[in-house]
């Protein structure tokens, strides 16, 4: 096999950034990956040459040297180097993370979106190599969590919140440090972990380097903490901190009340960007909320949505659109909407009302968004058979009014989108409709296709679900729908939105206004 990496796509470079890994497929042949030593895998040019395009570069030495606009200073760069951060050898974890979750390691080796506002900076790699066919589990977009710890391996499996990535001989999964990855049993993997080796260009950080009868040792360990570590610091109580209570997020660690939000739901929500509620709709429900888009008031009401030529193309080629989003050939058949739903008369509305306040969906807001949340809109969508759907949007698209943070060690957002199931969604039908792209609500790149055919990227997910079923996303997911191909079906789809109550204060009837 070729010992060069062909450069590096836009898509790949998208993948890696909102994923954390990218497979680099038959770098070496079987044979070969099986003879080679550690230290051949570890200088393999062609992983390098990965490594190099995916997080190498410049990186200014000052930061605010770049933006305080001074005239007459110069901005110092640095390039950006990767070295080996301890000696390669054979991944022997199977079943469990093969990521050191140690509070340093999560640091040194994380993956930096703060410190400026223009790119990441990733401080650590892994690249495992099979040597023989293989299996990794992927959590993807883990190395932008704020969670920790993540739960085990094969609780995250069952959260649905893993991949499982096929290697053959000689291919390389290449991953930032901290995205968690693990082997299935059975496989044969070797490891290389690489570390920024210019990231502190004046000499280490701090005292990491602890030299034999250094002046280190002679602290005492209270000063050891605040200086070497580990342990490393002290809790609100004066006590050194353990390496799991440096990792507890601030509030999710004491919140101990009855309502305190499941851990695990947070993790999933900070990881996906979405979250999925069953059986919310019990069959009653359903079939009121059903019946009252069966009757005439209904009908009189549903109102299509325009066709837009920008995002399909110009009809009736469709040229350049993705059938996945396209309405039926021949024809410009688009979903239709009852707006504001909740606003319509009883008893029409009486169904859509109730999920206003329905308790398993707002337990989640308020630690979505925050307790004084409040409902802003409703709106139900019916699509027939062969109706166009929407193309990717939100996201990066939106910029900063659909922002995503995690603050006080809770998450924030300033918009959650509830979607509402009243019929079964299946791909394998024709079924259509919401489609996600996980992950997406942190991304720091813009889609690497144009609008018409992005709903084809491998990363977007088509959300499948019984009727009853309650899809949470926030605003800034980057999301679409499907186009709707069930001849025995309609599409029947609640959207409601939630988002922190931000108003402005009355004015005083006793002021003058300005």
């Amino acid at each position: 096999m070729s010992e060069t990496m062909a450069q590096m796509g836009e898509e790949q470079m998208w993948a890696f950034e909102l994923d954390g890994y990218i497979l680099l497929p038959n770098l070496l042949g079987a044979a070969a990956a099986a003879h080679a030593t550690p230290t051949a895998l570890a200088e393999h040019a062609g992983l390098l040459a990965a490594i190099d395009q995916l997080a190498g570069g410049q990186v200014p030495l000052w930061y605010r040297a770049a933006y305080d606009g001074t005239e007459g200073k110069e901005q110092a760069f640095h390039t950006i180097q990767f070295a080996l951060d301890r000696p390669p050898g054979r991944l022997t974890k199977e079943g469990q993370w093969a990521n050191d979750l140690t509070v340093d390691e999560q640091r040194r080796l994380g993956y930096d979106t703060t410190s400026r506002p223009d790119r990441a900076y990733v401080w650590g790699l892994r690249a495992l190599w099979a040597v023989d066919d293989s299996c990794v589990v992927v959590c993807p977009a883990s190395h932008k969590a704020n969670v920790h710890p993540p739960p085990s391996m094969s609780r995250a499996e069952e959260l649905e919140a893993t991949e499982r990535v096929q290697l053959s001989a000689g291919d390389c999964l290449l991953a930032v440090a901290t995205t968690l990855v693990g082997a299935v049993p059975g496989s044969a993997l070797q490891e290389c972990i690489f570390c920024d080796n210019t990231r502190f260009p004046g000499g280490a950080s701090g005292h990491s380097t602890k030299r034999a009868n250094s002046w280190i040792d002679e602290l005492t360990p209270e000063r050891r903490a605040l200086v070497a570590g580990p342990p490393r610091g002290f809790g609100h109580d004066g006590q050194l901190l353990s390496n799991e209570q440096q990792l507890a997020p601030s509030l999710l660690s004491i919140n101990g009340r009855p309502d305190a939000p499941d851990r695990e739901e947070v993790w999933f929500w900070d990881l996906r960007g979405y979250l999925v509620l069953h059986n919310v709709m019990d069959r009653a429900w359903l079939a009121q909320c059903n019946a009252a888009l069966d009757s005439p008031f209904a009908q009189a009401n549903r109102r299509p949505v325009e066709l837009s030529n920008s995002v399909v193309g110009t009809y009736p080629d469709y040229e350049g659109c993705s059938q996945t989003i396209a309405p039926a050939p021949g024809t410009r058949c688009t979903e239709e909407r009852v707006s504001q739903t909740w606003a319509h008369p009883s008893p029409f509305s009486d169904g859509f009302r109730r999920m206003i306040d329905n308790p398993l969906v707002n337990a989640r807001l308020a630690w979505m968004i925050d307790p004084g949340f409040v409902m802003t809109t409703c709106y139900t969508i019916v699509s027939r058979n062969g109706a166009a759907g929407q193309p990717l949007h939100s996201g990066w698209f939106y910029g900063a009014g659909h922002t995503y943070h995690f603050r006080d060690g809770q998450p924030r957002t300033e918009q959650v989108n509830i979607g509402w199931l009243l019929q079964d969604v299946e791909t394998a039908t024709g079924d259509g409709g919401l489609m996600l792209v996980p992950g997406s609500h942190k991304a720091r790149r813009p889609l690497p296709r144009p609008k018409q055919t992005s709903c084809d990227l491998p990363q977007v997910k088509h959300m499948q679900g019984v009727a009853g079923t309650v899809i949470m996303y926030a605003g800034t997911t980057t999301h679409g729908v499907r186009s709707w191909r069930n001849p025995h079906r309609e599409r029947r789809f609640v959207n409601t939105k939630a988002g922190p109550n931000i108003r402005r204060p009355a004015p005083d009837p006793g002021q003058p206004s300005p």
